[in-house]
């Protein structure tokens, strides 16, 4: 048995890869906007952010402290925003 998609399968399907850009899209701004909650948060506690071999750390008092080792590029600066949060007891 052949199965073949309708015209409307076939909509239902371009909808899905436009949504998908979208999302994509929308990732990345919201990537950036973490990449800006983690500098905010650093500097507001007078330190400063390093990142070194796929590694998140904070300058504090001429030491680096490793805070996070995020595990997904994709989700990079989330992943040390939660873990900045979590290093300066952030609720």
């Amino acid at each position: 048995m052949l199965w073949y998609k309708t015209e409307a399968q076939k909509e239902d399907v371009d909808i899905k890869k436009r949504s998908s850009i979208e999302k994509s899209e929308w990732s990345v701004t919201r990537e950036e906007s973490f990449e800006k909650y983690c500098f905010e948060i650093v500097f507001g506690f007078g330190d400063k952010l390093q990142i070194e071999n796929k590694k998140v750390y904070v300058i504090k008092n001429g030491e680096a402290i490793e805070v996070t080792v995020p595990q997904k590029h994709k989700t990079f600066w989330y992943e040390a925003w939660l873990g900045l949060r979590a290093f300066y007891s952030i609720d």
